[in-house]
């Protein structure tokens, strides 16, 4: 059996040496002693005492100070443990050997030269079938030591390698060291405290363990952007009252905030293009978080995943200021976030209980999928949490930088959630289209994920419904198979997806849609239903099938193949297609069809030479997505040879 990474019997020899030295102590003299006591530095308080490691009313400064190794001899000239602390590094990425620092502790520099690098312990700790659950340590150590009033003062949430160096309180000197150097937590005043112990670290998905850096590095600021104020704006410091107050900020306006992601700061362009935005639609505060500023979010990305979870915490720790300033109402608050940005909305969420409403912009995914849902966006951050889904694509085969996973109540997928419309041209393209080499650079790496922004910002003014479709899997909807929103209801995605919130415990529904290549990237959606007729001289035919709409104005749409190429047409099947529409074609009037017939060179059976290829039309059937409309038109099972256009009147 293994305790803590070290063999038994090496734990063992350590309790039954500090047995002897108790025993050893017994048989000093009275004057040995006397004189020890003597020479004690009495304090004026016990927490001073356990600080300061300092013996009070007669007890020996050595036998305090150093806990588990009691009675040992006095190490001349030892620093006092807090002049220790103040001179240890704050955890990763400088993580020396423990026996380094520990070099002067008498008995604890010899147990600790024999166990491996703490980070080692702590990565072997899962495997070990006698701490299962690390938590159980506490219960582990009262049952098998007998140090049940000790143990109970011991901190809630200190790491299992750490509390195993721990016994009694009075050890709480080796326990900072132990933190300090491993940096498995740390705390930041009202933010709370933070930890690398799993599930935030050493798993699958997040093998590197980082902890937030402090927040006057990160320096989180606010942006407060109001109709008063739409392009300038007025910053805003955490805590900062006299900003507040001086500030156009109203609590009786709905309040948006608006983060970034990776490698950015909060005064990218897109941030104040859809603050502006939302001001245009309606009157209401908008923040524009920055957390870039001061490297918060810059390499490497495995910190600037850590950073995310203080960001997440600043935002709370201002709303509540908000609330409590201004009486905003904590229902009234849509935290936007892109990237990285939805997960530091997703812990804002969880520290504010009952907040309005979280979307996540094609939330990021390294670090984040198949996580716990405490450690990434989930349904239960906010009263309504949507999510837009642009790059899912697996990040190891495809570079996909977004989740595809469902994780909010309402999760989009535009043109499948991978590849998206419009970014599939050449790197010079973007540059020509963008106006420069590092726009149109960073268009051509990232503009999947980039485009979960473009269509959010579409959805505020846009004068088409974004109306996604409930559906089991997108080529299901590309074929048609979807247009009816039945039971679930369809759902618009962006802006206006607060509208179709589902009941309540209902999460992680998904909803299909296709948008357009560029702004505005809405578009609509019309399910066609072809019914061919039976013939006795009907044949199995290679074809083709189009049609063109004719709107009650009398115009008339170019031809749509209703299937993806030749398919083969049958007498009296029902063949189905997906068309998508920049425009409404509202009413429609009449539904012209044609077909091509596919021939064989090799097959001179297929020959054209030898027949008429013909089939026979019953009926098209359109149905209008967003509307809900269907509308039938008639053929009355006709026969209709290749390349001649048959008028379908409806009926």
């Amino acid at each position: 059996m293994m305790i803590r990474g070290a063999p038994l019997g090496l734990w063992v020899c350590l309790v039954l040496s500090v047995q002897v030295v108790h025993t050893q102590d017994h048989v000093y003299s009275q004057t040995e002693q006397t004189t020890r006591t003597e020479n004690v530095d009495f304090c004026s308080t016990e927490k001073e005492c356990q600080l300061n490691g300092k013996g009070q009313k007669g007890e020996s400064e050595t036998q305090e100070q150093y806990g588990f190794f009691k009675n040992l001899p006095k190490p001349p000239k030892l620093p006092t443990p807090s002049e220790i602390l103040q001179k240890l590094p704050d955890g990763p990425p400088q993580l020396p050997d423990l026996s380094k620092v520990m070099d002067k502790l008498p008995r604890a520099a010899e147990l600790l030269k024999k166990l491996p690098k703490a980070r080692e312990v702590i990565k072997k700790l899962p495997q070990l079938p006698d701490f299962p659950d690390p938590p159980s340590l506490k219960k582990f150590i009262t049952a098998k030591l007998k140090y049940a009033s000790d143990v109970s003062a011991i901190q809630p949430g200190i790491p299992p390698f750490c509390d195993g160096l721990v016994l009694t309180p009075s050890d709480s000197f080796l326990r900072e060291v132990c933190r300090k150097l491993i940096g498995v937590n740390v705390c930041y005043d009202q933010l709370g405290c933070f930890t690398t112990d799993p599930p935030w670290s050493l798993t699958l998905e997040r093998p590197i363990s980082s902890l937030p850096r402090p927040p006057e590095e990160i320096q989180v600021q606010f942006l407060l952007r109001t109709r008063n104020t739409p392009s300038s704006g007025q910053f805003i410091r955490p805590g900062d009252l006299a900003a507040l107050a001086a500030s156009d900020f109203m609590g009786t306006r709905p309040t948006k905030f608006i983060t970034h992601g990776f490698i950015e700061n909060g005064f990218v362009a897109w941030i104040t293009d859809m603050s502006q935005a939302f001001l245009r639609t309606e009157d209401c505060n908008v923040f524009g978080v920055d957390w870039g500023s001061g490297g918060g979010s810059m390499l490497p990305y495995t910190q600037a995943t850590a950073n995310t979870q203080l960001v997440g915490a600043t935002i709370a720790q201002f709303i509540n200021l908000l609330m409590q300033e201004t009486g905003a109402s904590l229902s009234s608050f849509h935290l936007i976030g892109h990237s990285l940005g939805s997960h530091i909305m997703g812990y804002a969420g969880d520290r504010l209980p009952g907040v309005g409403r979280i979307t996540g912009l094609d939330p990021a995914q390294p670090y984040f999928q198949g996580t716990d849902p405490i450690v990434r966006l989930d349904p239960t951050d906010a009263q309504l949490v949507d999510v837009i889904h642009s790059d899912g694509g697996f990040f190891f085969t495809s570079l996909g930088l977004g989740m595809y996973d469902p994780v909010g109540h309402l999760d989009f997928y535009p043109n499948g959630g991978i590849e998206m419309a419009g970014c599939d041209q050449g790197l010079f393209d973007y540059i020509a289209l963008n106006g420069g080499i590092y726009e149109g650079g960073r268009e051509f790496v990232v503009c999947n994920h980039l485009k979960s922004i473009e269509y959010f910002d579409d959805s505020i003014g846009a004068t088409c419904p974004m109306m996604g479709y409930p559906c089991r899997d997108y080529d299901r909807f590309k074929d048609g198979h979807c247009m009816d929103c039945g039971s679930q209801g369809c759902a618009q995605m962006g802006y206006h997806a607060d509208q179709y919130a589902p009941s309540a415990g209902v999460t992680n529904l998904k909803y299909y849609l296709n948008t357009a290549e560029r702004s505005p990237h809405c578009v609509y959606h019309y399910q066609i239903k072809l019914t061919l007729g039976t013939s006795s001289s009907a044949d199995d035919m290679d074809g083709t099938p189009e049609i063109s709409i004719i709107t009650q104005s009398g115009a008339s749409t170019g031809y749509f193949e209703i299937t993806s190429g030749s398919i083969k047409l049958q007498p009296g099947n029902t063949y189905q297609y997906l068309l998508t529409s920049p425009s409404d074609y509202g009413t429609i009037r009449e539904v012209r069809f044609r077909w091509d017939y596919n021939w064989s060179l090799l097959n001179p059976g297929s020959w054209p030479m030898w027949f008429t290829p013909k089939i026979w039309v019953d009926q098209v059937q359109v149905m209008a997505g967003e509307s809900q409309q269907r509308r039938t038109f008639c053929g009355f099972n006709s026969e209709l040879t290749e390349n001649v256009v048959m008028g379908l009147p409806s009926c």
